[in-house]
């Protein structure tokens, strides 16, 4: 995974990069590690407070599925982050849940899935194994019982 960080009106310190590291990085390795994939982080100060609160804005593109953007505002830079990342950790497992289940309704309904794909032997419902046919061949084939 690619990990860009950037500053806007600030610098970014070393110590920033090795804490978006350790406590975004390393938390979605654990349930999607992809090389082609990038998170970006922008660490800024938000001016609408007159500077006094700072501003984490994370981007993660995943491919195969849709960007995910997250942002928020805290006093602290290093709070921004932190919840954030968790935000972002919740959001990233849904879409990957999205990405994971089947698309189209043919697991709810099996028996018409076979019967559209012509998968059933000569054509007809009834030789499923819940058809007629074989109600009839089990009746003819098993011994009757006399009193």
């Amino acid at each position: 995974m690619k990990l860009i960080v950037q500053g806007k009106q600030m610098r970014v310190s070393e110590g920033l990069r090795r804490y978006a590291q350790e406590h975004v990085v390393k938390p979605l390795r654990r349930f999607y590690d992809n090389e082609a994939a990038e998170l970006r982080v922008e660490v800024g100060i938000d001016n609408r407070n007159r500077g006094e609160s700072k501003q984490c804005h994370l981007t993660f593109r995943m491919p195969g599925a849709r960007t995910i953007q997250i942002e928020q505002t805290t006093p602290d830079v290093y709070g921004a982050l932190d919840v954030a990342a968790d935000r972002l950790v919740r959001v990233a497992k849904k879409e990957l849940g999205k990405m994971r289940r089947p698309k189209g309704r043919h697991k709810e309904h099996p028996l018409a899935t076979v019967v559209a794909e012509g998968g059933v032997p000569g054509g007809l419902v009834e030789d499923l194994p819940n058809g007629r046919a074989l109600r009839d061949l089990e009746h003819a084939v098993s011994p009757r019982r006399r009193k």
